[in-house]
């Protein structure tokens, strides 16, 4: 019997006593609910497993999630004198589930064995209520709580003060790992350090955590979900512009693999060519280009993000000529719409400089008569590469987010 049958299993046996109570049937008196700390502790089981890449225990989580809250509910007022179970009740709200157990929960005064403002503090952070929960869990040290809610505690707090210190933010990060190796706490606190860094452009600390994710979960479920994070911070934040940094930037996606490598690098390339980060999005398609193994779909991409990128500089003309190249029958229809816009922009690039010579206005660029509306501003700029390039990528943004 595998791991994720067991614990499955091992949660059905729980759960059936607070499901039979829920359908009016009758239960045993032999037969004792289970209490909730057991429950809990089965719910954290499936969500590292989770973390370490067991997708049947993440399906398995969001129906135990829900069964947890009618259990939870569902218990005898002389459970929650045990603090083993208080401790539960913060530490299942802060995993994910319904707010109603601690809230009920706490209607009956001070959870015993919690620290004053706890209980109240995370059922804030959970109803969003961040004001309140800063006022009642910053005063608190995680190092002071029982192991099963301290990880918890670090790591909502970071996420309670990122905003106005990312400092003391990635503090709190490294002691949520410290306090909770090898969990989901663990796995999150690393996915956040990496957006933080990327924030404050912090490229050392980037490369740590994303080594330190890849080391110790590569095979997370959240493992996808991280890699499009880590590539949309590297552009948002602008973290390897600096062309002096960039090799370190490429030297840090080492810890991924080829596919890997080359699936960041692509949408490091495309977020950057659309928000207009020409050179970022230059380089990052060179490096796509150097990554051995390439299927035609992604050469064809790569050669448009690259032909695209200089639509600003003066090889306007050689990048028409790669366009020309592209086989759109190669391109997703997203890549299909820059290819078009790109196509005519490159174009008029190219032909408007011979055509304004001949007009009356020395340096004057001339509109062509059927022009697509949105690309009306590539012709209204003084710096008329720069703005064509500009405007070809917002019109393709554009252009992609409609349904």
């Amino acid at each position: 019997m595998t791991r994720i049958a067991h614990l499955c299993i091992l949660a059905a046996l729980c759960l059936a006593p607070q499901a039979a109570r829920a359908q009016g049937e009758a239960v045993p008196a032999a037969t004792a609910p289970a209490p909730p700390y057991q429950l809990v502790r089965t719910l954290q089981s499936l969500q590292n497993e989770a973390a370490s890449g067991n997708r049947a225990a993440h399906a398995a989580q969001g129906k135990l999630l829900r069964e947890l809250e009618q259990a939870m509910l569902a218990q005898p007022p002389e459970v929650w004198s045990d603090p083993r179970n208080t401790r539960a009740a913060v530490q299942y709200v802060l995993s994910g589930g319904q707010p109603g157990p601690l809230a009920e929960l706490l209607k009956r005064g001070e959870p015993a064995g919690l620290p004053n403002g706890l209980g109240e503090g995370a059922l804030a952070y959970v109803m969003g209520d961040n004001g309140q929960a800063r006022a009642r869990l910053l005063s608190l040290d995680p190092k002071n709580l029982h192991e099963s809610l301290a990880g918890h505690l670090a790591l909502v707090q970071a996420s309670l003060i990122q905003r106005d210190d990312q400092k003391r933010a990635l503090q709190l990060l490294d002691q949520a790992r410290l306090l909770a190796p090898g969990s989901l706490v663990e796995e999150g606190a690393l996915r956040r350090a990496v957006f933080i860094a990327a924030e404050i452009n912090d490229l050392e600390r980037l490369e740590k955590a994303t080594a330190q994710y890849m080391r110790r979960f590569d095979r997370s479920v959240y493992a996808d979900n991280f890699r499009q994070a880590f590539a949309t911070g590297l552009v948002r934040f602008d973290i390897g512009r600096d062309p002096e940094k960039f090799p370190r930037l490429v030297a840090t996606l080492r810890a991924f693999d080829r596919e890997q490598q080359r699936s960041v690098l692509m949408i490091i390339a495309r977020d950057a060519l659309i928000r207009g980060r020409f050179e970022q999005a230059r380089r990052a398609a060179e490096e796509v280009a150097r990554i051995p193994g390439a299927d035609q779909a992604t050469i064809a991409r790569t050669s448009l993000y690259k032909a695209a990128s200089r639509l600003g500089d003066d090889k306007a003309e050689g990048a028409l000529e790669t366009l020309k190249k592209i086989d759109p029958n190669r391109l997703p229809p997203a890549e299909k719409d820059i290819l078009h816009t790109a196509l005519r922009v490159a174009t008029h690039i190219v032909d408007v400089p011979a055509a304004a010579k001949q007009t009356e206005t020395p340096g004057a660029v001339a509109e062509p008569a059927n022009i697509d509306p949105r690309l009306k501003r590539v012709f209204s700029a003084a710096e008329r590469s720069l703005a064509e390039a500009q405007a070809l990528l917002d019109a393709s943004a554009q252009g992609a987010s409609k349904p």
